[in-house]
């Protein structure tokens, strides 16, 4: 999910710069734009409270949008993506240079970095019920690990190659995608599922249907009738204007950047700045929410699917009460 916006800002930063060279990751830091925006954000347990991660390598615990936070960490390596295991009380941080890092979140500290072969892990995938964690670098190498196992590498069939982890079930199922197609792989039986789809995997549900984004649009897909339930696209793109303190709506469609699923919702976020909640079963646009003044560049649900959390790139955090 986290691969429109660091292609957003790497292209930002090239205008920003004038850079006339090849611009390399390394050498044209994200960070040289907006610090403290925020890159992801997870819930900590319950409501309103969050973890959030800003490209300047720091990660903050976050109370309610009165910005009462306090640090929890500052690894010196920018951050893309979080998961968070609250038995061990470990953050997992998808970071440039540093690979996985694993953090105390008690007292900060990282305690052991997972190295992968390619520079900069931008998603990281996590299941709390079998601590199967997973990632891949911006060459196609994937990596997965057990996390109850002292991170103990798993081995991944050859039909995995190129292939990219975005899901993981609780009953051992990872699903990739990339190559044009989708595969499930469960890691314990070593059974595998292919579907032929174009798109990248946002989430999954617990039915084993599947949201794909796809540029301006994004698909709910079946994959026991192997089949698209319905396509959909932002609408309108809702253009604050602070003169008038108020939203028009321009009749454009742009980027859908990133989505979950709920028990009876779909939620998206755009690049129109925009949060929407679909009806999951007939794709019907319920409600559009429209706070944010950045791109938004994460967001996260509660466990009893009550309360919505969402981050920009200009460092605000917005709760929504579902």
């Amino acid at each position: 999910m986290k691969l429109h916006k660091i292609i957003l800002l790497l292209s930002l930063c090239v205008l920003l710069t004038n850079c006339k060279q090849k611009v390399t990751v390394k050498k044209h830091k994200v960070t040289s734009i907006n610090p403290i925006a925020y890159t992801d954000v997870i819930f900590k347990a319950g409501r309103d409270t969050v973890f959030v991660s800003t490209f300047d390598g720091k990660i903050y615990q976050l109370v309610n949008e009165n910005n009462n936070k306090k640090q929890i960490a500052a690894i010196g390596d920018e951050i893309y993506d979080l998961a968070y295991h609250a038995e061990k009380n470990e953050l997992y941080a998808a970071t440039l240079n540093s690979g996985i890092v694993i953090i105390n979140v008690l007292n900060g500290a990282v305690i052991d970095k997972l190295p992968i072969k390619e520079t900069w892990a931008y998603q990281i995938c996590f299941n709390t019920q079998n601590g199967i964690l997973a990632t891949f670098d911006f060459k196609g190498n994937h990596y997965v690990w057990d996390t109850n196992n002292d991170f103990r590498k798993l081995d991944t069939p050859d039909d995995l190659k190129r292939m990219s982890p975005k899901y993981i079930a609780d009953n051992g199922d990872i699903y990739f995608d990339g190559l044009g197609k989708l595969i499930s792989w469960n890691y314990r039986t070593n059974n595998i599922k292919q579907s032929q789809i174009n798109g990248k995997i946002a989430d999954v549900d617990d039915n084993r249907n599947v949201l794909i984004m796809g540029g301006k649009e994004f698909a709910f897909y079946d994959t026991r009738e192997d089949s698209i339930i319905y396509t959909r696209s932002h609408p309108n793109w809702p253009i604050y204007v602070p003169q008038q303190d108020s939203i028009v709506n321009i009749p454009l469609s742009l980027e859908v950047l990133f989505g979950l699923t709920s028990n009876k919702s779909i939620y998206t976020l755009g690049l129109d700045k925009s949060i929407r909640e679909w009806n999951k079963w007939s794709g019907r646009l319920i409600k559009t929410y429209s706070k944010h003044r950045g791109t938004p560049s994460g967001m996260d649900i509660t466990a009893d699917e009550s309360q919505l959390v969402t981050v920009d790139l200009l460092g605000k955090i917005h709760f929504w009460n579902l």
